[in-house]
């Protein structure tokens, strides 16, 4: 998926001075500016409002942000959150703007920011087994608004203009300018990742047993095996699955095993994703905390790394599409 530049030695230097405030300072103080032409540094998670950049930096999010924000990821101006019944755009000065309304009446609702950084979607499906989706540019502009009676499926992938909804039906894509719909595959499909140019697909027979191939020239997967893919490391060597596996993509062979937690009815969504490098990332709960844990793959002793009796995130371009609680 699309990776951001790092920052010039300048902004390193301003992020890493605010890592080092305590959290009372940190708290007080707007986000670190990044002066004009320079990037804004990745967000890797977000700890209640305690933003983890790449280099290791920490902000703290304005009040402005939201009470419990869920990070969507960054883009070309700053970071992407969904906080109460907005979406915001956090800019490295502490500038706060709305970029939009969150779906609150749907009880399936997932949100993610394109790879591009360009847009955020938001697609449901409601009672009478309806697909909508509704997509925002950065400034709060409706680029598309619309349903469909046929499409079953979740959203899987966006990005260069077009969403990817996948699931057992097969994989298709919505062109975000016109709501035009295209059919790419008939089989079952797990997991897509543009900027792998990835797809994990079943079979027929086999559903739920995936394996990777090129999403651009589809074939017959070199490996499957029975998991539920959620994203691949940053080089494309591992994908996690949901469950906790780490597999090698070369073979599906499972390289380590994290402490994911169980998927349960009643339980609210948990993260699980990847770091800067070759570290899964999970959201576990700790009594009334939220605790991140980061587990270095192919081996490695787990540690916490964060805890927060907020929320924790990391960007959907790391950990899939985040399902509203």
């Amino acid at each position: 998926m699309t990776r951001h530049p790092r920052l010039s030695g300048a902004v390193l230097a301003l992020t890493a001075l605010a890592a080092m405030l305590p959290v009372s300072s940190a708290t007080s103080a707007p986000p670190p500016a990044a002066s004009r032409g320079e990037a804004v540094p990745r967000a890797v998670s977000l700890v209640g409002t305690e933003l983890r950049l790449e280099d290791d930096a920490r902000v703290e999010l304005p009040a402005a942000a939201g009470r419990r924000p869920v990070l969507l990821g960054t883009a070309a101006r700053g970071w992407v959150v969904a906080s109460d019944y907005t979406f915001r755009l956090v800019r490295p000065d502490g500038r706060v703007r709305v970029i939009g309304k969150r779906n609150s009446s749907e009880l399936y609702v997932t949100e993610l920011l394109s790879d591009d950084g360009r847009r955020v979607i938001s697609a449901s499906t409601d009672q009478g087994d309806e697909f909508g989706i509704k997509i925002f540019d950065l400034q709060g502009r409706v680029v598309l608004n619309t349903f469909y009676s046929y499409i079953r499926g979740t959203v899987m992938d966006a990005g260069d203009g077009v969403v990817y909804v996948g699931g057992r039906g097969g994989l298709r894509t919505i062109a975000e300018s016109t709501g035009a719909v295209t059919r790419l595959l008939r089989i079952p499909v797990g997991m897509v990742d543009l900027g792998h140019d990835t797809v994990f697909v079943g079979s027929v027979k086999h559903p739920w047993k995936v394996g990777p191939t090129s999403l651009s020239t589809p074939g017959k997967p070199d490996w499957r095996a029975r998991f539920e893919p959620v994203a691949l490391s940053a080089d494309g060597e591992y994908v996690v699955g949901r469950e906790g596996t780490v597999r090698a993509m070369a073979d599906g062979k499972v390289v380590r095993r994290v402490p994911a937690p169980a998927r349960r009815s009643d339980e609210a969504y948990r993260f699980l994703g990847w770091g800067a490098g070759h570290e899964v990332l999970i959201q576990t709960t700790a009594g009334k905390q939220e605790v991140l844990t980061s587990c270095p793959v192919p081996r490695g002793a787990c540690r916490r790394v964060g805890t927060t009796t907020g929320r924790v995130s990391l960007p959907t371009s790391s950990s899939g599409p985040f399902l509203q609680p």
